[in-house]
């Protein structure tokens, strides 16, 4: 059984680090940005919408 909801749709790196572009099984989009090194921060924008069945897991 496959419990990954998450499509990813594109990755590509950037000077901070790597941009990941995903898409859950109900349409929504979510980009995170996976800093290089130790010492940086995330960052992650979009994700479910509240009627999402994916949604808290």
């Amino acid at each position: 059984m496959n419990t990954n909801t998450n499509t990813i749709v594109s990755r590509h790196t950037t000077s901070k680090g790597v941009v990941v572009w995903s898409r859950c099984a109900c349409g929504r989009l979510q980009m995170a940005l996976i800093p290089y090194g130790t010492d940086g921060k995330g960052l992650a924008a979009g994700g479910h919408d509240i009627q999402c069945p994916h949604r808290g897991r």
